[in-house]
């Protein structure tokens, strides 16, 4: 597949997921699911020619295996990473916050322990900071402990952030979980997973991952509210990315940025085989931009 259609850059970076971009000094750094030990780094100029940079966090200070999801902000002069990792299978996934000066890294833990421990395991932590300085982190109940009404359920929540966008502050809230038609495709395991952050026109646009992500249905959908922590309400035109019939299967986990610019964009997996799907992913790019107070990603 070297050509999905003439709006979705598709790279060559395969075998990755749940990629994150970051705009920096004139470059785009992506950061994915990438290595067993940590996470690679790749930095593009054009979207489609992109250049692996190699590991850029490897010495995990607690977890061992699952390294997930990492996310990268640029804020006060330091590189800080949110991401997921898991130390035992007792304990499960959680999340932890790790800094640089560099984009490359080396990323280096904060704590001896992760940071964002509710409890209970948790995957995809995102960071948002609003227009009045106060971060926000957003993450997903992982959904293999967390069985309600005798189903698998993944579920996002909200917490601020500290001052330095480092820790949580206080206790996290629910605000999204599995309630529409489309969400249920995948059965006893149901997804609301791999959350982004956007503000436009003064509300918050929560965009989210559904289904499973080896299924041809793993899609984005969003939610809209006049608060970053309650009120969200499900867009009747979820989902705003989704397969396309015999050439794209299970688009998702995306993140948004903005090219230097201005132009919104985002990025995020796909299935690399069509037919097989599974865990082998690849890295694609397409334009996104809000019409009539709605989210759309340009891909069709």
């Amino acid at each position: 597949m070297d050509k999905i259609n003439d709006k979705i850059f598709l790279t060559d970076i395969t075998g990755i997921g749940d990629p994150f971009t970051l705009a920096y000094d004139g470059k785009y750094y992506i950061y994915a699911t990438s290595a067993s030990n940590g996470f690679r780094v790749f930095v593009t100029e054009d979207f489609v020619h992109v250049e692996d940079k190699g590991l850029c966090f490897t010495d995990c200070t607690w977890g061992v295996s699952h390294f997930w999801a990492p996310e990268v902000i640029y804020y006060k002069g330091k590189f800080i990473m949110h991401y997921t990792s898991c130390a035992t299978k007792e304990e499960g996934l959680r999340m932890s916050t790790a800094v640089a000066d560099s984009p490359l890294g080396p990323f280096v833990d904060i704590s001896d322990k992760p940071v964002f421990d509710f409890g209970w395991p948790s995957i995809d932590g995102t960071a948002f900071i609003d227009d009045d300085g106060q971060g926000y982190f957003y993450f997903s109940r992982d959904c293999s402990r967390n069985i309600i009404d005798g189903k698998h359920v993944s579920q996002i929540y909200g917490v601020k952030l500290s001052p330095d966008m480092l820790r949580p502050v206080g206790e996290p809230v629910l605000i999204s979980q599995p309630e529409t038609e489309w969400e249920f495709k995948s059965g006893d395991w149901l997804w609301n997973e791999g959350p982004a952050m956007l503000k436009h026109d003064g509300k918050y646009y929560l965009s989210y991952s559904v289904n499973c992500y080896t299924s041809l249905y793993y899609s984005v959908c969003y939610s809209v509210s006049d608060s970053p922590l309650s009120g969200f309400v499900k867009a009747k035109e979820n989902p705003i990315l989704k397969y396309i019939d015999g050439v794209m299967s299970g688009p998702g986990h995306n993140s948004y940025f903005k090219t230097f610019d201005g132009q919104l964009m985002t990025s995020f997996h796909i299935h690399s085989d069509y037919e097989k799907r599974g865990g082998n992913r690849r890295i694609c790019f397409a334009k996104a931009f809000f019409k009539d107070g709605k989210l759309v990603i340009d891909y069709e």
